[in-house]
């Protein structure tokens, strides 16, 4: 296989293939659980649709485990996407352009870096602990099981954990790194494309907004509306780039 037909098929597995596959479990990820009824309470069991937390639904703690096991390769493969988005942006561009490549490019990293944490604790780890803890407070003598005030003291953990300014999976320190991150790489990578002139301006207005609704938040509805305008934006850029090709 040549390195042009590489290059394609990861461009439409990444940029195309992987945000539709996190549109569609996003769709199903929860929002504004945390104050009412409180994040335990919430995830702990399955929920149905309502305006107040935007959710299609929600199927319980093996779900929260499963999406974030989805997301986070998901995430691994857009990251390859907006790097690939600049592989044919050099020096030749001049200073902006590279700088600005530059930037997104290490932005995109941090991004990479600190969502694939992010998924870690609140995602995969937290699903297995709700589970792992549902089912020792539903477990009587002699098995192990948790009392009334152990599961409470457990659950009191759980929700302070989730808000914790470090680490926790709302408004922290990883979590706004990360958000921030994807924005930065999105604007940056679109100044960059459009001052080497590689495309004009309407599919990278729409990668900014893709930026900016997944640094509002990858849940629903901001992170499936994020992705589909990557998903234009991306096929948008591929068939200017091809036209131009084209031309003689």
């Amino acid at each position: 296989m040549s390195n042009e037909n590489a290059k394609k098929i990861l461009w439409w597995v990444c940029l195309f293939l992987a945000p539709v596959v996190i549109v569609t479990i996003e769709l199903f990820h929860p929002a504004g659980f945390t104050r009412d009824p409180g994040m335990y309470e919430y995830l702990s069991m399955p929920q149905p649709h309502t305006a107040e937390h935007k959710a299609l639904g929600y199927f319980g703690p093996q779900w929260w485990f499963a999406l974030h096991m989805i997301q986070t390769p998901m995430v691994g493969l857009i990251s390859i996407g907006l790097w690939l988005m600049l592989a044919d942006v050099d020096r030749q561009h001049g200073l902006a352009v590279t700088f600005s490549a530059w930037i997104s490019r290490i932005a995109t990293f941090v991004f990479l870096i600190y969502y694939t944490v992010l998924d870690s604790i609140g995602g995969i780890s937290l699903g297995r602990m709700i589970e792992v803890t549902e089912s020792l407070a539903k477990a009587s003598p002699p098995n192990p099981h948790l009392s009334a005030d152990q599961l409470a003291g457990v659950v009191l953990l759980l929700n302070t954990m989730w808000t914790d300014r470090l680490v926790g999976g709302q408004g922290s320190l990883i979590s706004l790194t990360g958000s921030w991150a994807i924005f930065v790489a999105a604007l940056f990578a679109a100044v960059a494309l459009f001052l080497a002139k590689k495309v004009t301006w309407p599919p990278l207005i729409l990668l900014v907004a893709f930026g900016w609704e997944v640094q509002v938040s990858h849940a629903s509805l901001h992170g499936p509306v994020g992705f589909s305008l990557l998903i234009v934006s991306a096929v948008w850029i591929w068939w200017q780039r091809r036209s131009s090709r084209a031309q003689p």
